[in-house]
């Protein structure tokens, strides 16, 4: 009866580990997108594009609070002068955030 339990608790322990990681992951890559699709509405070259999703990914790694990272892009925006509303940056970051999330579903669906 104890080993049902403990394979029950393993069990629990490994969903929650592949739970955590593919949030971590699609944080991650939702951040990256973000970047790019913001860089673009700033007016960014493709190569600059690429390298502030990274900055996004790294930024939010360092203050994992979203938060933290609406802030900074805000202020990105203010320094651009560009006409983009925290609603919206609000909104992509959500819907980045949903795509990101099935990419890495059907990912983990083919292995």
């Amino acid at each position: 009866m104890a080993d049902k339990f403990d394979e029950r608790e393993k069990a629990y322990e490994a969903k929650f580990k592949l739970d955590s990681e593919s949030r971590f992951r699609a944080q991650a890559r939702s951040n990256k997108l973000f970047g790019q699709w913001l860089g673009e509405k700033l007016g960014l070259s493709q190569a600059e594009r690429e390298a502030y999703g990274k900055e996004l990914v790294a930024a939010r790694m360092d203050k994992p609070i979203r938060e933290d990272l609406i802030k900074k892009v805000m202020e990105d925006i203010a320094a651009r002068k560009a006409t983009i509303t925290e609603a919206e940056v609000r909104k992509e970051l959500d819907r980045f955030y949903a795509a990101a999330l099935e990419q890495i579903a059907q990912e983990q669906g083919k292995k």
